[in-house]
């Protein structure tokens, strides 16, 4: 049985030296302190699961996980963290939001829900001190949430003047609130946020692994792996982050959505990259004048997915979190094959399998 592969803090080289995880996607607890298409495989990757998936050292495709953070959040000790008079982080900081539009635009979910996802480079004991305070996991384009300062990962204390202590209060008080509505906000302390969505070009309707040989071939998509309104092992292409609020907002409503969206199943897939440092893939248009990154996605079924940016840092939120679900995909299936053997088709029992989180 081959053991999980260390984990890179740094394929694209451009964040700092990488840092070695030795338990990948797990969190260690700390203490707190009060105070006041399919392709061929070959022999060595049937017996080696994590380097058909992209993971292993192969002569052309090898990609590691991704963390850009400095820190190691998933490090085996944690500093003791200080609470203050209202048990939160002492280091964070608070603001106060005025709200005066009808719509907040913004949805909430609970600290935890969001650690492997949204929150994944927080430590352990932030999360655990966060409780079942309400979180903002989306905010809309343009919306009073977002025009006035209430931004993903910040939490909200009160809705004028009255607590609240989770998602569902928060939101059934924000929505029968008089306005004018002052919010009371926090912003956990070294907020480092894993977003997994983003404007990219992407090319999906062919059967090379490689970038289109002219950039008037690509297509321009706002991406989403996961989101609050699909699978985690869903991608998620909108013509733009106008229609995803759409379909946010009319998925939350219970409305048939009315925007196009294409979608496709991360489950079982793998990434290719010709770097064997696990750097993005690259290509070079005349007619743009700079270099294109990109990553090419190899789902169990159906065309490859090339996903472009042009920068690496534009590239990092999906790439990562891409990286994240397959590798956590891996790991199901593997205990799965050592309990039951192996699976058909997706039967086998993902982490993921009955939660729809962000």
């Amino acid at each position: 049985v081959p053991s999980t592969p260390a984990q890179d803090d740094d394929p694209f080289g451009i964040f700092g030296s990488p840092t070695p995880v030795t338990a990948p996607l797990t969190k260690a607890p700390a203490s707190v302190s009060q105070a006041p298409a399919p392709t061929s495989t070959t022999a060595n990757e049937a017996h080696d699961p994590w380097a058909a998936a992209g993971f292993g050292a192969s002569d052309i495709q090898q990609a590691t996980d991704i963390s850009c953070n400095a820190s190691d959040s998933t490090s085996e000790e944690e500093k003791s963290i200080e609470l203050d008079q209202n048990s939160l982080p002492k280091a964070g900081e608070y603001y106060d939001a005025r709200i005066n539009a009808k719509s907040l635009g913004a949805m909430f979910y609970t600290a935890r829900d969001l650690e492997d996802t949204l929150l994944y480079h927080m430590p352990t004991n932030v999360i655990d001190a966060m409780g079942t305070r309400p979180i903002v996991a989306y905010v809309a384009e343009d919306s009073a949430a977002e025009n006035n300062g209430v931004h993903l990962g910040h939490c909200v204390l009160s809705v004028n003047g009255s607590d609240v202590s989770s998602p569902e209060e928060c939101a059934e008080t924000i929505r029968n609130c008089p306005r004018p509505m002052m919010l009371r906000c926090y912003v956990m302390p070294e907020l480092e946020l894993s977003p997994a969505e983003g404007n990219h070009m992407v090319k999906y309707d062919t059967k090379s692994l490689d970038a289109p040989t002219s950039s008037v071939e690509w297509k321009a998509k706002y991406v989403v792996v996961g989101g609050i309104i699909a699978k985690p092992w869903m991608l998620n292409m909108y013509y733009n982050k106008k229609d995803y609020d759409t379909a946010v907002k009319e998925t939350h409503m219970n409305f048939k959505c009315s925007v196009k969206v294409k979608q496709f199943d991360l489950r079982g897939a793998r990434i290719v990259l010709d770097d064997k440092n696990g750097k993005p893939n690259t290509i070079r248009y005349p007619s743009e004048g700079k270099v294109w990154y990109f990553i090419t996605i190899l789902p169990h079924k159906g065309y490859p997915i090339k996903i472009s940016s042009e920068t690496l840092d534009g590239l990092e939120p999906v790439y990562s979190a891409t990286r994240r679900f397959i590798r956590r995909d891996m790991e199901d299936r593997y205990r799965y094959e050592e309990k039951y053997g192996a699976p058909t088709k997706h039967g086998y029992q993902s982490a993921y399998s009955s939660q729809n989180r962000y």
